[in-house]
């Protein structure tokens, strides 16, 4: 089973480091982090340079990690949306990376859950057209806190999408933190919409609870934290899905630590889950 490492547990590296970061620990893949992305392009770097030293430490780019926002409703948002996805598809097709991940948030908070499905899905429709002409396809990651976060919701969006290039990135703090998908449920997916698997772990707030700040309940590495992981695990694998697992966290204390010992605990939980 092949892991990758996602650019968020090295959060202050840049992305040479974590081509070498993530080969010298012992993954297949490289989940790429859009900031560090953004700062390597703007320096005046090309994708042949990144290709370049992924080839040179054996490491497959299996994501590109995000393009966010994609509810956006003004057309200047629009307009900014669909320049950053051909910049990022063109980048993709030429360092080898298949998939690029979408994320919305919060700026449809007040309306029904249709109407967010709708607007989102007609962005998208638009985003996935644009990667279709590079060979690029798009995981979608509803983030805990926001309308479009339980798994239905999520086939509710695909099949408004309709687009062949479109699938989900199943992230395991995401859907249990927002209730949004029991191990049964996932079990269910059928494997071939499901683009990559994020292993997080955490805490999640009470019912009645509000939603704080994501890190205060992010800062935990798999294992750590309160979530049933062999049980959402073995759902993914029964499944069928045999793509690229990565660890994610959020933590300030953490990604001031020593990178390579994060990277290793990681990869060592996720073995232990996904090969028991």
């Amino acid at each position: 089973m092949p892991y990758a490492m996602h650019g968020m547990c090295s959060l202050h590296s840049n992305v040479m480091t974590d081509i070498r970061l993530a080969s010298e620990v012992g993954y297949q893949g490289l989940e790429v982090h859009t900031e560090k992305l953004w700062r390597f392009i703007d320096a005046g770097f090309t994708a042949q340079d990144l290709k370049a030293k992924l080839e040179k430490h054996g490491m497959s780019p299996s994501a590109i990690d995000i393009i966010g926002g994609v509810e956006a409703t003004q057309k200047s948002q629009q307009s900014e949306l669909w320049k950053q996805t051909e910049i990022l598809c063109e980048f993709a097709q030429n360092i080898g990376a298949p998939t690029i991940q979408l994320n919305a948030f919060e700026e449809l908070n007040g309306l029904s859950l249709a109407s967010n499905i709708q607007i989102t899905a007609d962005n998208i429709r638009s985003i996935a057209d644009i990667g279709k002409d590079f060979g690029i396809r798009f995981q979608y990651e509803g983030a805990a806190w926001t309308p479009i976060s339980s798994l239905e919701s999520y086939f509710r969006l695909y099949d408004s999408v309709a687009r062949d290039n479109f699938g989900f990135v199943l992230d395991t703090w995401h859907l249990w933190a927002c209730r949004g998908a029991s191990p049964e449920q996932i079990g269910e997916v059928d494997k071939e919409l499901i683009f990559n698997v994020h292993i997080s772990d955490g805490k999640r707030p009470g019912l009645s609870q509000p939603w704080p700040d994501e890190r205060e309940l992010r800062g935990y590495l798999p294992g750590e934290g309160d979530i049933p992981l062999s049980e959402f695990v073995n759902a993914i694998r029964s499944t069928g899905y045999d793509g690229y697992y990565s660890g994610e966290f959020l933590n300030d204390q953490l990604w001031e630590g020593d990178y390579f010992e994060l990277a290793s605990k990681i990869l060592n939980e996720m073995k232990r889950l996904v090969e028991a």
